[in-house]
Order: C-alpha cells, then sequence, then structure tokens
C-alpha cells in the first residue's frame, strides 16, 4: 500500500520533496522485510529456512547500502555490499535453498515411497497369512482374486488371474449367489450362512460376511461347520434323553401336537404309555449302572420294532411313550402286544447278570378335540389300570369305553374349573346337622359344594372332585369355599350369631399345601367372628397320614374359636390309638357304619364304643347317613348327639337357610318331627362370647 502511494505523489511532487519520501518508505520496507526473515528463521529452524533467509538478507543489505549512498549517508559506494553483488549472492543462495529443498522433498518421497511397499508387503502378507478366507467378485459373480485360505477350505488352487475363470456358481450354486446379493439388498454389510455338499461326508457350512464395493462384491469367509454341529447336538440333546437317545419330554410334546394336528384332518393314530413294572428293585439291588444298561437295551428293542412314522420318547425313569402315527387302534394294539412280549419273553444281560423285566402298557387313540395334555393323561391312567390288575399286559382306552368316556369327562370338568372358578361354575348348599337331644335348640350344617355345567345342570362332587384332587386343583377349590362362607356369614350377622357351628371339609391335599394354610390364617384374621363360627372337618385318613402336620393346624384353627372334626371317623384302622392325639372337638362317625345300624349288632357295638370314647374325652357325636327311621331311633337310644342324612334334611339353598333359627326347624319328614320332640338339652353347646374357652361337659353316664 506505500508503494501504491508513493507511485501516486510521484507524478504531483517536486524531486527534492520525492526522493527524501522514497528513500525513507525504501528503508522502512526494508527493516520490515528484515524483521519478517527473523520471524520466519524463528519459527522454522529448518536449512533450507536458512539459505532462504541468507538470499534474501544479502538483497537487502545491498539495497540498503545503495539507499544510503544515494540519500547521502554514506561518502562513496560501496565495492563489496551494493545491489549487483546482493542479487548475484542471492541468486547462489536461493539455489542452494532450491537444492536443499528439492533434496529433502526427494527424501520424504524415497521414505513414503519405502514406507508404503512395507505396507503393501505387510498387507500381502497378511492377506496370505490370514486363516480367514478373504475375496472379491466382479458385478457377474466372478472371481478377482482370493486368499490362500480361501483356496485352502475349498480345495483350490491358488489364486492366478490369467487362470481359468471360477464363478461363485460354480462354486455354491446359482440360488447361493443369488441369496447373497438379496441380503446385501438395503445394506452396507450382511451376514449369510452358506451350505456347500461334499463328494464324501456331509458337507460344510459356511459364514459368508460380504459388502458392496464401487464394482462387485468383497467379503470374509470362515468355515463354521464345527459350531454347527456343536449347535446341532446342543439342539438334539434340548429334546432327546441323553441316556437312550429317545425324545424326552420336550421333544414329544412337539410330536405329539404334530400327531393332533393330523388327526384333526382325518388321519388315525394312538398313544401307548409303557411302564416297566418294579424295575426300582433292579437299581436297588443292583445299582444304577445295571439299571440303564437296561433302560438302553430296551430303548433299542423298541427302535428295532417302531420306525417311522412312529415316534419313540422317554418320559423319565423307567416309562417310554410311543405316538403311533398312521395306525388303526386295532393294528396299535396288535404291535403293543407284541412289544409286550419281546420286553418280557428275553432277558437283559448287564455283565454276567441276567435280568428278567415285565411292563405294563396303556393304550388310547387319539380322539378329535383332544389336547395333548389330555391324551397323554388317558394314557397314563390305561397303563396305571394294566398295573392294577397285576401288570404285564395292555389296557385299551377306546372312544367308547366306559374309562375313556369317564376320562373325557374328567379332562371337561377341569377345563371347566379351571376356567371359571371361582363364582361361574361353583356354589355351595348346606345340609342341616340335627340335635339328636335338643333340636331346636341351636342352628348347625355342613357347607357341600355343588358344580354348574354348562347347560345349567347340577353336576355332584362324585364327579368333580376326584378330578379336582388328581389334577391339583383341591387347594383352589378349597380356598374359595372357605373365602365364600366367611364372607356370606359376614354378610349376614344375625343369622351368624345364631349358628353354634358351620362345617366345612378340608381335603387332604390342603393341609399339606403351605400357601393355602397361610392363605386360611388371612381370611380368619380378616373375619374373626365369622371364623368363630367354622368347624373345619378333616378326614380321618388324612388327619393320621400327617398326624404332626394336622395337629399344627389345629391348634391354630382353634386358637382363633373354631372348631375341628375328624370326619369319616372309623373308616381307618388306627382311629382309637390316634385319637387321644387330635383335639378336636366333634367326631362324625362313617356312614357305613350308621346306614346299617339297626340290623348289624358289629356296627351298633362300635357306634356305641366311638361315642362312649368321644364323650370320655370330651368330644361330641354326629352320626351321617341317616335315612330310615329305625337308624335314627337306635342313635337316640345311643344318645348319640347330632344326626346328619336325608331322613332328617336335604341340603338346602342359602336364602331358604338364612332365617331358619335352629336346625329341628328344618326337619322335612313328619314321622322324624315326632320322633325328635320332647328331648333332653344337647350334650355340647356354643358359647356365644367370641374368645371366651369353650366348656365341654361330658354326658354323665
Amino acid at each position: 500500500m506505500l508503494c501504491v502511494s508513493l507511485t501516486v505523489m510521484a507524478f504531483f511532487l517536486h524531486t527534492e520533496t520525492f526522493l527524501p519520501m522514497l528513500w525513507g518508505v525504501s528503508v522502512v520496507g526494508i527493516l520490515v522485510l528484515f524483521w519478517s526473515l527473523a520471524y520466519v528463521l524463528r519459527s522454522n529452524r529448518s536449512s533450507v529456512a536458512i539459505w532462504y533467509t541468507l538470499s534474501w538478507g544479502f538483497t537487502f543489505a545491498g539495497l540498503l547500502a545503495e539507499v544510503a549512498f544515494v540519500a547521502g549517508l554514506s561518502s562513496e559506494p560501496s565495492g563489496i555490499l551494493n545491489a549487483q553483488v546482493g542479487a548475484v549472492a542471492s541468486a547462489l543462495l536461493t539455489a542452494i535453498a532450491l537444492a536443499e529443498r528439492l533434496r529433502r522433498e526427494k527424501s520424504r518421497r524415497l521414505a513414503a515411497q519405502t514406507q508404503a511397499v512395507g505396507a503393501l508387503r505387510q498387507y500381502r502378507d497378511n492377506y496370505n497369512s490370514l486363516p480367514i478366507g478373504l475375496f472379491a467378485l466382479d458385478e457377474f459373480g466372478a472371481f478377482t482374486g482370493y486368499n490362500p485360505a480361501f483356496a485352502e477350505m475349498l480345495g483350490l488352487p491358488q489364486f492366478s488371474s490369467s487362470g481359468t475363470r471360477l464363478t461363485w456358481s460354480t462354486l455354491f450354486g446359482r440360488e447361493s449367489l443369488d441369496d447373497l446379493e438379496i441380503s446385501l439388498r438395503g445394506t452396507r454389510v450382511s451376514d449369510l450362512e452358506i451350505f456347500r455338499p461334499a463328494s464324501e461326508g456331509e458337507g460344510n457350512w459356511y459364514l459368508v460376511r460380504a459388502s458392496h464395493k464401487a464394482v462387485g462384491i468383497e467379503g470374509s469367509f470362515q468355515d463354521v461347520t464345527a459350531r454347527k454341529l456343536a449347535e446341532h447336538r446342543f439342539k438334539h440333546l434340548a429334546d432327546h434323553d441323553p441316556l437312550t437317545d429317545l425324545l424326552n419330554l420336550r421333544g414329544l410334546s412337539g410330536e405329539i401336537n404334530k400327531t393332533i394336528d393330523r388327526v384333526e384332518d382325518g388321519a388315525q393314530s394312538s398313544l401307548a404309555f409303557v411302564d416297566l413294572d418294579r424295575f426300582k428293585l433292579v437299581n436297588d439291588l443292583f445299582g444304577h449302572f445295571a439299571g440303564d444298561q437296561v433302560l438302553i437295551q430296551i430303548a433299542q428293542r423298541l427302535r428295532n420294532r417302531f420306525g417311522a412314522p412312529h415316534i419313540l420318547g422317554r418320559m423319565g425313569g423307567d416309562e417310554f411313550v410311543i405316538v403311533l402315527n398312521d395306525c388303526s387302534p386295532v393294528a396299535a394294539k396288535v404291535q403293543c402286544e407284541q412289544v409286550l412280549g419281546e420286553i418280557i419273553e428275553h432277558p437283559y444281560h448287564v455283565g454276567d447278570k441276567a435280568f428278567a423285566v415285565t411292563c405294563s402298557i396303556g393304550l388310547t387313540e387319539f380322539q378329535f378335540g383332544m389336547s395333548e395334555r389330555d391324551v397323554l393323561a388317558a394314557c397314563d391312567r390305561a397303563c396305571a389300570e394294566a398295573k392294577s390288575h397285576g401288570g404285564s399286559q395292555v389296557i385299551v382306552y377306546a372312544a367308547d369305553d366306559a374309562s375313556m368316556v369317564e376320562q373325557l369327562d374328567e379332562i371337561r370338568l377341569i377345563s371347566l374349573i379351571r376356567q371359571k372358578l371361582p363364582v361361574e361354575r361353583l356354589f355351595t348348599v348346606m345340609q342341616p346337622i340335627v340335635s339328636l337331644t335338643a333340636p331346636y335348640s341351636n342352628l348347625n350344617y355342613e357347607v357341600l359344594l355343588r358344580m354348574r355345567d354348562a347347560d345349567g345342570s347340577v353336576i355332584l362332587p362324585g364327579r368333580f372332585v376326584a378330578a379336582a384332587e388328581r389334577n391339583g386343583l383341591m387347594a383352589d377349590i378349597d380356598r374359595w369355599v372357605l373365602n365364600t362362607v366367611l364372607e356370606w356369614l359376614e354378610q349376614h350377622p344375625e343369622h351368624r350369631d345364631r349358628v353354634n357351628f358351620a362345617a366345612i371339609n378340608l381335603s387332604g391335599a390342603s393341609l399339606n399345601d403351605e400357601r393355602f394354610l397361610h392363605d386360611a390364617m388371612a381370611m380368619i384374621r380378616r373375619y374373626p367372628r365369622s371364623a368363630a363360627r367354622i368347624c373345619f372337618e378333616i378326614t380321618e385318613s388324612v388327619a393320621l397320614y400327617d398326624l404332626k402336620n394336622t395337629r399344627r393346624f389345629v391348634d391354630r384353627v382353634r386358637s382363633f374359636g373354631s372348631m375341628v372334626a375328624l370326619d369319616d371317623f372309623g373308616a381307618g384302622y388306627t382311629s382309637f390309638n390316634y385319637l387321644k392325639e387330635l383335639p378336636a372337638d366333634i367326631v362324625k362317625i362313617d356312614g357305613s357304619f350308621i346306614r346299617v345300624l339297626d340290623t348289624q349288632p358289629a356296627n351298633y357295638a362300635i357306634t356305641r364304643a366311638i361315642l362312649d370314647l368321644s364323650h370320655h374325652i370330651g368330644m361330641s357325636v354326629v352320626a351321617e347317613w341317616v335315612e330310615t327311621l329305625e337308624v335314627l331311633e337306635a342313635l337316640m337310644g345311643l344318645g348319640i348327639d347330632y344326626g346328619q342324612g336325608f331322613l332328617l334334611a336335604r341340603p338346602l339353598s342359602t336364602e331358604t337357610l338364612v332365617p331358619a333359627r335352629n336346625s329341628g326347624s328344618l326337619v322335612q319328614g313328619e314321622a322324624s318331627i315326632t320322633l325328635l320332640n320332647d328331648r333332653r338339652p344337647p350334650v355340647f353347646q356354643r358359647p356365644n362370647v367370641l374368645g371366651k374357652s369353650q366348656n365341654i361337659i361330658p354326658r354323665q353316664r
């Protein structure tokens, strides 16, 4: 900018004025350039920068000497330092700087070239030594290169660009190339597993990881055959028994469901359940190794007998299952009888020992609408029946057999209970328990469970209670009954306060279910006044099965004011021995003694013995199944405290029971009413104050 300004001023200023300004600006400019050279040298101390700075330094020094002479600062021009000498020296120094720059750039290029060659050599070595196969394809699927690992995996010669043109389709088929291209659509990198059959053996599996390039495809290639075999082995172990290599329960489940689908399409199939008889003795006497070897031999015999399309499986232990596909029931029975003969007739050799094994077989035909659980349950039940008849036989549950009909009916009932529990199917009725000494002094009854069918008809307990017990549903049902009765009593406080006791039956499954016991205690605490009116009936056989657990339950419920009754007393074998061990309040004599009490002296004597023993240890007695006047008269003559049966009153609805003030008012027969009139006060009376200890007064004989 100074030079431009000075040029403009040259046209307007006088020479004497302009020349001093010219030399002054020149000096300032030269000094600034000297400072710039110093800055360059300080920031870059390379030899090129030094030579470059010196070249400009001589130029500026010569010019500065010329300015000094012209400006009069020097008397004569310098012969050593002037513009010409500075220019020559600058040119020489600049040439030296350029030569040094060229030398250094050449050295860098050589170093970069050497480094690139080394990297290329290293890349080539890595490419050739990698255990992973690498390949490149053109847009037509032909190989443009692959490494030695790829060649070794596939048994190919080393790649040569001048060799025969090799394509992906040649090695793996056209479909594989199509799959590879499809997998890369819309994505940059894709993984694909491909299978290449071998001329000998099963072939190999490979994992291809490929990506699109500007032209063609590049990717890596790994042999994953070992991994695939391991996966197949793990999957096989998940569905097969490790001892016999037959299908296990998980594998059988899938095959049974496939058979059910075929049956719905019209196919005929059956299921056989094979259970070895008393096989535990082999393990106990000769060890589990011998038992395992016998099981392996049995599995092999079953394989020899049943091939495709039949399915074999081991449920566990000594239980086997055979799915007989596309087989009529008659043919299935014939084959099962042949299997039974083969298993029984030929001994099993383990070392120097020979074992004779028998088995029981249950056979069931697949029916339309049956689930996997249904057909297994029916087959298991048929096998259990075969074992109950002594074993070594085949029991068939056909579609029209009474046992099969009963089993299917049970399955249907259980399905209804599971779907509709608790309120839509189940309901309760009450059967009065009448005091035989003072029928109009108290109100007692037993809560009975009923169930409605889909059409609204009533299903009696004999049909669904046993089925519920076999299927593990009784604890849920007992929980519902207890909660329903407690809530009902709580909603009718006037009726509750008139009740002496309301009996509720508990199953053995509930007494051995910790969750039920916990829930029962919670309900009792929630409704304490209603719980004080409950009498829990425990079947004698259940009570004696686990006396310690039963005693614990009895003590807990009695601490809340509830009562306990021993139901069906006398049906067991050790009743009198254990009666004193249970602090029950009531003994209910089994109805089989009461029904023919008037005609069987032995029953009369047993009933009297139970009555005397119960009264002496402070318990009241209830006689069940009171159905004739003669039995009622005999019971009253013995001094039985309470009676229950159809002669006295049939089960009543809750609406009928609510207004009743005592059990005597619910007796239905005129003859029974006449016989019950004018009786003595009851032996046992429920105290009216909640929490007050119960005083049980034995009858004075």
